[in-house]
């Protein structure tokens, strides 16, 4: 259910904001489908140092949203993380890749809306 609203509050701005055609091109690394899903886990694997458990519970499709002011694609992440599956965490990210320099870093979802201009808080 989080991740819903999350996703809600997110989306609309995206909605609303129409990016140019060349903007709406998604980068090779995060096409929708296994692409997208490998690069998730690998850059949340490494992000997390190798943690001994890791489980994507739920993830959004790359979408493009405004933050600071320039297009980057960005993608909601639910995940389960520990020491085995018995000792674990539930943890929520987003993923903020930049199609110009083919990087990408991690946010919450609050300081996403916050650099988007979305409002102070999810």
């Amino acid at each position: 259910m989080k991740i819903v609203l999350v996703l809600l509050l997110l989306g609309v701005g995206a909605l609303a904001e129409a990016p140019s055609d060349d903007e709406q091109k998604k980068p090779t690394a995060i096409q929708d489908g296994s692409a997208a899903q490998s690069f998730i886990r690998t850059a949340l694997y490494e992000y997390l140092e190798r943690p001994p458990f890791l489980a994507i519970k739920a993830e959004t499709p790359f979408f493009v949203k405004r933050i600071y002011g320039e297009s980057r694609w960005v993608a909601l992440v639910e995940f389960y993380c520990g020491i085995n599956e018995q000792h674990k965490a539930l943890c929520l990210t987003v993923i903020i890749y930049d199609p110009v320099t083919n990087e990408h870093r991690f946010m919450t979802p609050e300081d996403v809306a916050k650099a988007s201009g979305d409002g102070d808080s999810i």
